[in-house]
């Protein structure tokens, strides 16, 4: 669906969904609640994490995308997540010790709060014998920790942002002028988002009060 078609539904809805009719909604209003509520959708979704409703972001899934080794630190070895990195879906690890030759980790994620539970825990902590280790996320990084072997590369599984929508006609803040760029989505997500900014946009204009509808409310049955 092109970004007009997508903007003319979203003020007709919006004019059905409130007693004023011809409501006049703004072109930077629009594309400002439009990618929010993309978003936000996506979260939903991935919070849920339910077959049949996940298929709707798959174009959004990136596979094994080799990271780049950022630091080297005594207990874990960082590497740099991708700028579009919006949640993890899998991470693979590759490991090698003096011992052994380059052997694939089973890793999962902990809390940074249980780091030093885990890190010393013979059932849990490291090891490239048992080949499985931990991560954990912070500062726009993954952390892979390591005992006596080291990190030689991390490929990892993700889902990243939806491309930000923009639609010409207005001026940006910083003086440039917007430019038309579509959705990715297919038409039926598309028509998903757009009857949650109407959703969204009724309720703030209802009750100034009122910034956010809850997702479970904003995205059922729709």
């Amino acid at each position: 669906m092109k970004i007009e078609e997508a903007y003319l539904r979203f003020v007709n809805q919006v004019n059905r969904n409130l007693t004023n009719n011809n409501i006049n909604v703004d072109k930077p209003r629009f594309i400002l609640l439009f990618n929010d509520i993309s978003n936000r959708y996506l979260s939903w979704i991935l919070e849920k994490r339910n077959e049949d409703v996940i298929r709707y972001v798959a174009p959004l899934l990136v596979l094994d995308k080799a990271l780049v080794k950022v630091a080297t630190e005594q207990r874990h070895e960082d590497f740099e997540l991708p700028k579009d990195y919006f949640d993890l879906s899998n991470l693979t690890v590759f490991a090698s010790s003096k011992n052994c030759g380059l052997v694939q980790l089973k890793t999962w994620e902990i809390k940074n709060e249980d780091l030093e539970e885990k890190y010393y825990d013979e059932f849990n902590s490291p090891s490239v014998e048992w080949a499985e280790t931990f991560y954990t996320t912070a500062s726009n990084k993954i952390a892979v920790y390591k005992k006596d072997f080291s990190i030689d590369k991390a490929n990892l599984s993700y889902y990243r942002y939806p491309k930000q929508v923009d639609i010409s006609g207005y001026i940006h803040m910083d003086g440039s002028p917007s430019q038309s760029i579509d959705p990715e989505f297919d038409d039926k997500v598309v028509n998903k988002i757009l009857i949650a900014m109407s959703k969204e946009f009724a309720a703030i204009n209802e009750d100034t009060q009122r910034y956010q509808v809850d997702s479970n409310r904003l995205f059922s049955e729709i």
